[in-house]
């Protein structure tokens, strides 16, 4: 659906079409197809099927602004319950400072606002011109002198949920992608266990951008599962996702289980999902021992090992390797 915004004037003299394309459009998909045509996997493929057909319950909004009706600038903005991922930033080179981004991102952030968005994420380089811009609209640094940020439509809003009760377990769905973003965007909690997301390629915090694109791409091969904890808040407070591993194991699978601090009870609930898959699968996890005895046992896994690992000229820490035979 195709929705006006309003007019900008660019410093050329311009006028500038403010403009809102809810998908899917299938009267706007050539064109946004077109425009976008630099963006490679995993991105395009999210780009082009939110145009063409409904991806679970996420809602797909691309910003366009024109020029004698022809888009000159662009940016999306993805997600789903009050959570979004705001990316895909991008103006034509000849059409570059002269204000059509701005005009545009400052319409888009109001809109935004009124469709029900709290959260939005992004990816860029720290203390860049883009970082200045995206600081000017209310974004900050998920973790300081980051180019991973956040806003909040209500500033000062705690990131981190609280354990209430009524959290659900479930498949990964398309909508998960903000608040799963939101989750691994700032620093670990006191208490948290990393690596956060090796599935998801994030050790302590980073942009689970275009590897959650990634994962949801692997659902399609045979034996990888993954589910998710949503909050009654609609955040993501837990995941659990089985996929082939990066690593060459013997054949092992990789197991990326996490919680937030306060919701270790739903460990074994995430676990209790897996059908778990005829071949060895490994679990990595800086956890307490205890803290993972009674969930992994049930689920058939076995302490295989505990390796000291750290950064270099920091601290240590142990790295516990949970296993798990086919």
């Amino acid at each position: 659906m195709y929705r006006r915004l309003g007019f900008g004037k660019l410093t050329s003299g311009e006028s500038l079409e403010l403009t809102a394309v809810d998908a899917p459009d299938p009267e706007w998909a050539g064109r946004l197809k077109f425009f976008l045509r630099h963006k490679g996997d995993p991105y395009a493929g999210h780009i082009e099927r939110a145009l063409d057909h409904p991806l679970d319950s996420l809602r797909t909004h691309f910003y366009v602004g024109c020029v004698d009706g022809e888009p000159v600038t662009h940016v999306m903005v993805a997600g789903a319950r009050g959570f979004g991922v705001l990316g895909h930033v991008y103006t034509l080179p000849r059409w570059r400072r002269r204000g059509a981004f701005g005009q545009l991102m400052a319409a888009q952030m109001e809109d935004v606002r009124k469709l029900g968005f709290t959260r939005l994420t992004l990816s860029t380089g720290y203390g860049s011109m883009p970082y200045d811009v995206y600081s000017s609209f209310g974004f900050r640094s998920a973790v300081p002198e980051s180019g991973q940020m956040y806003w909040f439509a209500e500033p000062g809003s705690d990131p981190a949920p609280a354990a209430t009760g009524g959290t659900s377990i479930r498949r990964t769905m398309w909508d998960d992608w903000g608040a799963l973003c939101f989750a691994l965007a700032r620093a670990p909690l006191a208490g948290e266990t990393t690596p956060r997301s090796p599935a998801l390629g994030i050790d302590e915090h980073g942009s689970a951008e275009g590897s959650f694109l990634g994962l949801l791409g692997q659902l399609d091969l045979a034996g990888v599962q993954s589910y998710v904890a949503e909050s009654p808040a609609g955040g993501v407070v837990g995941w659990c996702h089985v996929v082939p591993s990066p690593l060459t194991l013997g054949g092992a699978w990789l197991l990326d289980l996490h919680v937030l601090p306060g919701f270790d009870d739903l460990l074994g609930d995430l676990l209790g999902k897996v059908d778990w898959p005829q071949r060895p699968v490994v679990f990595p996890t800086t956890a307490d021992t205890d803290r993972f005895e009674r969930p992994m046992a049930a689920a058939g896994f076995a302490n295989a090992a505990v390796l000291p690992t750290g950064k270099p000229g920091g601290s240590t820490h142990n790295l516990t390797l949970w296993w798990r035979t086919g």
